[in-house]
């Protein structure tokens, strides 16, 4: 049986990939990626690629609904930060996610980041 995520808990993945997001807009995201927990169970999930999906689905809808990443910072009082707002360090994250979630669990999910180009064609003759 899948225990539902913690903000603790995907606030923590989060600060080790560098991001941020606010713990008002994260406990709403929790509240709609653990309503997937019957979904999981129903599909034959282990516990740990239950929870893996739960963390990647999570941490996707963090970093799709805006949450920040610290590109670089600095200190000693001359204290600077500086923020990233794009997707392409996440594309491993949502790719990870598909090989996990292989019953489709997270499909109706809102996550955008990460999206890839669909078809790319060359067309050649002499």
């Amino acid at each position: 049986m899948v225990n539902p995520i913690t903000a603790a808990d995907v606030q923590q993945f989060l600060g080790e990939l560098g991001y941020s997001i606010p713990k008002a807009l994260l406990e709403p995201i929790l509240c709609v990626v653990n309503k997937i927990i019957p979904c999981l169970n129903g599909a034959g999930y282990d516990d740990c690629s239950a929870k893996l999906i739960l963390m990647y689905a999570a941490a996707l809808m963090a970093t799709s609904s805006g949450a920040r990443r610290i590109k670089s910072q600095g200190a000693p009082s001359g204290a600077s930060r500086s923020f990233e707002y794009g997707d392409d360090s996440i594309t491993w994250l949502r790719d990870s996610l598909a090989k996990l979630d292989t019953n489709g669990c997270t499909s109706e999910l809102p996550i955008s980041a990460g999206n890839s180009v669909g078809l790319f064609l060359v067309v050649g003759g002499c």
